[in-house]
């Protein structure tokens, strides 16, 4: 028995609950990797033909289906998956990603440079800058 279709309000509710907990890590890099990860993976399902990542997996199956094999049948491309697989998927992502989350606030780390606006004043010069500091 397949699921009904979730519908747009649901999907936008997802992606937005995927992007708000991306935003719960403390940690930087896994923050700017999850919230990425949920712009692609939306992306690539949603809108195929505009995302990087699904022409990138096209090629390779364009590539791969044009390679000669011992019983010469070609590389079929890859099912995709109905929107409600799609769906419980992310929900079941999400999950995961939830519980992560709240790992990393547990063993949460200082900030990085890059994070903090005073600081970054500090660091980033222009190159006509360096050399003419003030002792």
């Amino acid at each position: 028995m397949s699921a009904a279709a979730p519908t747009r309000e649901q999907i936008k509710a997802l992606y937005r609950a995927h992007l708000a907990t991306a935003r719960a890590f403390n940690s930087y890099n896994f923050r700017q990797y999850f919230e990425r990860r949920a712009r692609d993976s939306f992306r690539a399902y949603l809108y195929p033909g505009t995302s990087e990542v699904s022409q990138s997996v096209s090629a390779s199956v364009e590539k791969l289906s044009k390679v000669p094999t011992s019983t010469s049948a070609a590389v079929p491309a890859p099912p995709t998956p109905s929107l409600a697989e799609f769906y419980e998927d992310q929900r079941a992502e999400l999950k995961v990603l939830q519980r992560a989350a709240v790992v990393n606030q547990m063993y949460a780390g200082d900030r990085l440079v890059v994070e903090d606006p005073s600081l970054r004043d500090w660091i980033v010069r222009s190159s006509d800058q360096i050399g003419t500091e003030k002792d």
